[in-house]
């Protein structure tokens, strides 16, 4: 009877361990087609859709400015850009982030705007600029209640302009309790939250930040075209979603 427990034992245990192989050999497939990448020899220069980003995070103060390319589309293909192409930030060259698949350079402190240069194969130049906005949370964070019909939340900082917007985060101490509220209506100061937004998130202290995004037209682009963004986070603080 002993032989027989043990012989079950072990069958168990090797079912088990070929399920955790299964499970490792998946996630491996998965994060390869995610990270899925190609070489910008490949492409028609004219079809590389580029995306650049200077942002800014306050709770580390350090600025992060990227450059994404991409084959025809935000959706498609991450690429590497093939020498003699090059990509620089303020004439500094770039670094390739392998695991992500895009240029990134960081910056000490705030950096309130930067240039991307990109040169193709083909010797076509594109510069663009990008400023980054700043924004804040009001000095004093009063109470939010969800049993309100409506609840005001004032940032500091200028009333939205064109090509901008405000995003506010509120994550409470449930697991799916993250909202993102956004609003980008030009002359907007304010948040108006409704008792069924904020009732979806669960009582208690929950933290709260805000991310303002610039994103004007790219100056000069491929005919797949791009984006640009100048984005702000600022720090994390807290207050209480009551009744």
């Amino acid at each position: 009877m002993r032989f027989k427990s043990n012989l079950r034992c072990k069958r168990r245990n090797k079912r088990s361990e070929v399920k955790q192989l299964v499970v490792i050999l998946l996630v491996a497939a998965m994060a390869a087609v995610g990270c899925k990448k190609e070489i910008s020899k490949n492409i028609d220069q004219d079809k590389i859709y580029t995306q650049y980003e200077l942002f800014y995070n306050q709770a580390t103060n350090v600025t992060y400015a990227t450059a994404t390319f991409k084959f025809s589309s935000t959706n498609g293909t991450k690429l590497m850009l093939s020498e003699p192409s090059t990509i620089t930030v303020d004439g500094t060259v770039m670094d390739w982030n392998n695991e992500n698949g895009y240029y990134q350079n960081q910056f000490d402190g705030f950096k309130s705007t930067a240039t991307f240069h990109w040169v193709d194969l083909d010797g076509n130049s594109f510069t663009n600029t990008i400023d980054v906005r700043d924004i804040a949370l009001p000095a004093t964070i009063d109470n939010l209640h969800f049993a309100d019909s409506v609840t005001y939340f004032m940032w500091n900082g200028s009333a939205l302009d064109s090509s901008e917007s405000v995003t506010l985060t509120i994550d409470g101490i449930g697991e799916t309790d993250r909202r993102d509220f956004r609003l980008d209506t030009v002359g907007a100061t304010t948040f108006t939250l409704d008792s069924v937004q904020l009732s979806q998130i669960d009582s208690g202290m929950v933290q709260l930040f805000l991310n303002l995004r610039y994103s004007p037209a790219l100056t000069e682009q491929t005919s797949r075209g791009g984006s640009i963004t100048g984005r702000y986070q600022t720090v994390t603080a807290e207050t209480l979603l009551t009744d």
